[in-house]
C-alpha cells in the first residue's frame, strides 16, 4: 500500500509542474503574439520554428484539460488557481480517506476535485471577462459611431475607445491601438480581439468594418444598426437569465436540502447519521451521496447555461 505522505508529494509536484509549464506557455503565447504583429503577413504555423511547434502540441492538451485560455486576462493568476486546486484535493483526500475508502480511490477523487477546482476557476474569469466585454460592447460600438459622424476615423474612435470605456473593453481595444500603430487594418484588429475573446459579436463587427472600408458606403449607418442589434442582444441575454432565476434557486435549493436535512437529524439524533462515518456501508453510502448531489447540481447548472445562451 502507497503511504499517504508519497501520494501527497506526487500531487504536489504535479500540480507545481503544472503551475510551471502554464507559466512558460503564457510567456510564449506573448512572444507569438508579437511576432503576429510584427509580421502580420506571416502566420505562426509558417514559421520555421521547431520550439514553437513542440510547445503548441504540448500545451495543446494541458491547456483543454485546464480550461486555460491564454488570450483572456485572468483576474487571478494561473498560478494562484493551480494553488488552489492543490488545496481542494488535499482537502479532498483527507475528507475522503477518513471515510475508509481505498487509496486509489481516494487519489482518484482528490486528482478530480484538483482538476475541476482549476477548471471552474478559470472558466469563471472566461464567463465574466466575456460577459463584461458582450454588455459594454453596444456603448462601443455607439462611441465609434458617434466619433465616425463626426468625421474623425476609426483609429481615433479606437484609441477613444481605449481611454474612456471601462475594463475589460478598455484593454482589449488598448491592445487594439498597439496594433493600428503597428500598420494593421482596424478590421483585422477587431478579429484579433474576437479570436482573443471569442465573444461573437466582435466577429460581427469585424465583418461589419472590413465590407464597409473595401465597399464604401455610410459606415456611421451600419455600425448604428449594429449597435442597436447587440443591445437587443444583450437585452435578450439579460431577459433570459431573470427567467432563469428561479430555477437557478431551485436548483441551489435542491442541493442544500440533503446538506440541511442530514444536519437537522444529527441535530435531533446523532445515532442515525454516525452510522454514514462509522460503518463501511455507511461510508459508501454517503460517499455516492455527495457525489450524485455534486454532479446533479453541475448538470442543472450546465442546462440552465446552455438554454439561456444566446
Amino acid at each position: 500500500m502507497i503511504p499517504v505522505s508519497v501520494i501527497v508529494a506526487v500531487l504536489g509536484l504535479l500540480m507545481c509542474a503544472a503551475c510551471t509549464t502554464l507559466w512558460l506557455d503564457a510567456r510564449q503565447r506573448r512572444i507569438d503574439r508579437q511576432l503576429a504583429v510584427a509580421l502580420p503577413a506571416s502566420r505562426s504555423a509558417d514559421l520555421p520554428s521547431i520550439r514553437r511547434a513542440e510547445t503548441g502540441s504540448r500545451s495543446e492538451l494541458l491547456y483543454r484539460l485546464a480550461g486555460y485560455r491564454p488570450g483572456v486576462p485572468y483576474a487571478l493568476h494561473p498560478a494562484y488557481v493551480v494553488i488552489a486546486g492543490i488545496f481542494a484535493g488535499a482537502v479532498t483526500f483527507n475528507a475522503v480517506g477518513l471515510l475508509g475508502f481505498s487509496t486509489g480511490k481516494v487519489s482518484f477523487a482528490a486528482a478530480f476535485v484538483a482538476v475541476m477546482t482549476v477548471r471552474g476557476l478559470f472558466k469563471w474569469q472566461q464567463r465574466r471577462f466575456t460577459d463584461g466585454l458582450f454588455r459594454q460592447l453596444p456603448d462601443a460600438v455607439q462611441l465609434v459611431t458617434s466619433t465616425v459622424r463626426s468625421g474623425l476615423p476609426v483609429h481615433e474612435a479606437f484609441r477613444t475607445i481605449a481611454r474612456e470605456m471601462p475594463e475589460p473593453t478598455a484593454g482589449q481595444f488598448a491592445i487594439a491601438c498597439s496594433e493600428l500603430n503597428l500598420g494593421r487594418p482596424p478590421e483585422e484588429v477587431v478579429e484579433g480581439i474576437y479570436r482573443r475573446t471569442e465573444v461573437t459579436e466582435y466577429g460581427i463587427f469585424a465583418v461589419t468594418l472590413a465590407v464597409q472600408l473595401k465597399s464604401g458606403g455610410s459606415l456611421a449607418e451600419t455600425l448604428q444598426t449594429l449597435a442597436e442589434t447587440v443591445r437587443q442582444r444583450v437585452a435578450m441575454a439579460a431577459r433570459a437569465k431573470a427567467l432563469a432565476a428561479e430555477v437557478i434557486f431551485s436548483s441551489r435549493a435542491l442541493v442544500a436540502a440533503p446538506f440541511i436535512i442530514a444536519g437537522v437529524i444529527y441535530a435531533l439524533n446523532p445515532e442515525m447519521i454516525d452510522v454514514l462515518f462509522h460503518d463501511p456501508t455507511g461510508n459508501t453510502m454517503l460517499g455516492y451521496a455527495v457525489t450524485s448531489v455534486i454532479l446533479g447540481h453541475f448538470v442543472i447548472r450546465w442546462m440552465i447555461r446552455r438554454n439561456t445562451a444566446l
